[in-house]
Formats: C-alpha cells, sequence, structure tokens
C-alpha cells in the first residue's frame, strides 16, 4: 500500500489561563497536530495528460458536484488505488480548505475539505500511516462525522450532589439544564448553546463537567472566522466548542447541543459555487 507523507500543522493548546499556582486548565483534550494536504503549483495540461486515472477521479467530483442534494444518497469517490503521480495531481486539484477533522474511534482516520466546500478527503491509515483506503465524499459534513460521532455517548450525566469536588458551584446547575436539553432535542431543531464567558464558573466548575461530559472520538478545526475548534464529548449531542484569535487567545467558550456545529459544515450554496469554480478549473485540463 502506497504510503502519503502529509504535512503537519500544529494547532496548539491552552485554552484557558494559567492561574497563579502555575496550573493549565486543558478541559476538553485537543490534538497536538492537524493533517492537512499541500497544495503545489497547477500542474501545466501537458503535463498531466497521460493521468487517466486522476482526471476520471476528477470528472466524477465535477459530476457530483453537478448532481449534489443533501437529501441525496451519500456520494464516495474510491482512489485508494490511485498511483503516486494521479493522487498527486488530484491532492494538487482539490488542495485543502478551512475544515480538518481526525476521528480517532478505532481506525484512525484524517478528513481535510478541499478548497472547494463541501469536497472531502478521507483517509484511513493503519498503525504506520499506511493508507488503507482514500475516499473523496461531496457533503456538507463527512458522513462518518455525523453517523460516529456519538455512537457509545451516553444520554444522561449523572453524579453526587452531595459529594462534589471543592469549588465546585455553578456546574450542578449547568448540568440539570443540559441534561435536560439532551433529553429533548430532536434533529431539526435549533442548537442550545451555553456561553462560558457569561457565566460565573469557577476552574474546578470546568474540570468537573469535562470530566462528567467525557471526550468523545471526534475533533474539529474550522479556521473559517480564526481558529474555531469543535469536539464531541461522550454525551449525546454535546459539543465543546472554542473560538480562538490570531494569537491563539481563548475568545469564546462554549457548550453546543447541535448534531454538528454549523461552523464545520459546508452550506448548501456553498457546494454549488464549488461547482461552478470547479468547472473552471477543470476546462484547462479536461477537453472531451
Amino acid at each position: 500500500m502506497t504510503e502519503i507523507h502529509i504535512p503537519i500543522t500544529s494547532i496548539g493548546v491552552g485554552s484557558q489561563p494559567i492561574d497563579e499556582d502555575s496550573k493549565t486548565l486543558e478541559f476538553i483534550p485537543m490534538p497536538h497536530e492537524m493533517s492537512v494536504f499541500e497544495v503545489p503549483n497547477m500542474p501545466e495540461p501537458e503535463d498531466v495528460a497521460n493521468l487517466k486515472e486522476g482526471m476520471q477521479a476528477l470528472r466524477l467530483v465535477r459530476d457530483a458536484l453537478k448532481n449534489y442534494n443533501m437529501n441525496d444518497e451519500l456520494t464516495m469517490i474510491d482512489i485508494t488505488d490511485l498511483n503516486d503521480q494521479n493522487r498527486a495531481w488530484v491532492n494538487s486539484m482539490l488542495g485543502h480548505g478551512e475544515v480538518s477533522v481526525i476521528y480517532q474511534g478505532g481506525t484512525r482516520t484524517e478528513i481535510q475539505e478541499s478548497v472547494f466546500a463541501g469536497v472531502w478527503r478521507i483517509i484511513y491509515l493503519d498503525a504506520d500511516r499506511n493508507i488503507v483506503k482514500d475516499f473523496i465524499e461531496i457533503a456538507s459534513i463527512p458522513e462518518l462525522v455525523k453517523n460516529s460521532s456519538f455512537v457509545k455517548a451516553k444520554t444522561k450525566l449523572e453524579y453526587d450532589l452531595e459529594n462534589l469536588p471543592e469549588r465546585v458551584m455553578n456546574a450542578p446547575a449547568l448540568i440539570t439544564e443540559l441534561n435536560d436539553k439532551v433529553a429533548t432535542w430532536k434533529e431539526g431543531d435549533e442548537p442550545h448553546v451555553i456561553n462560558f464567558s457569561l457565566l460565573p464558573q469557577t476552574e474546578e466548575d470546568l474540570v468537573f463537567l469535562d470530566q462528567l461530559l467525557g471526550s468523545g472520538p471526534v475533533v474539529i478545526l474550522s479556521r473559517g472566522y480564526g481558529n474555531c475548534r469543535i469536539a464531541c464529548t461522550e454525551t449525546k449531542n454535546v459539543w465543546w466548542v472554542k473560538y480562538f484569535n490570531s494569537d491563539d487567545k481563548l475568545i469564546l467558550d462554549t457548550l453546543e447541543i447541535s448534531a454538528i456545529p454549523a461552523v464545520a459544515c459546508a452550506a448548501e450554496e456553498d457546494i454549488r459555487g464549488s461547482y461552478d469554480r470547479f468547472v473552471e478549473v477543470m476546462e484547462l485540463y479536461d477537453h472531451e
């Protein structure tokens, strides 16, 4: 199996200020690295004229974008068997966009949105980082994220109110709110957001909530508006969403109850726009 060397971009940690005891609070573990696809210069048409398998894969992407409908069945294009040259060309055509995903719920999976909104590269890796499967998916968010984020999630937060850790003060009220919303939220409802920036939480409150919610298998990094880091918890439909400025300073800290936070998803109109832009690029190479 051919191995792809994917450049690594550090996304850092440090979501909370350091307190007087020089201890840093990290309540949802974030990856120390996110994988992205490097975009080389676009090749000249004559340089890729013989890369027929890559061209066929790109035509399938174009056709899938043209016919895209959010309610349609899943569109996956398998490029696992492409050789290095064909794969490199596909990579250069797709580039890397604003959203990256790491899934660690079994087989390690790295997902990268292309520069065309709604076109995703999905790579399954073995323990030695060799490719097991390599797909292109056309979707607002990959099916793996939709279907696997909360497979083993609990539906209620339980704790001993009489034996709370020291200095846990406001977490119980939030837990009551979370339990109520988790029990009643359903697909199609508006997201329910809890903004920690507006609430008087102690460090101990946040640590307690972190431990109670747990850490799920999906971490998403969106660069669309600054850096937004989105982690699913082990509690049904609960995401911990953090927004950072250009200096990697936390500026907004929230819990969101939703299927998937909208900031991670490509809108249908953006996918329509992706088709128009993809056609323009393909016109340089596809003369059939």
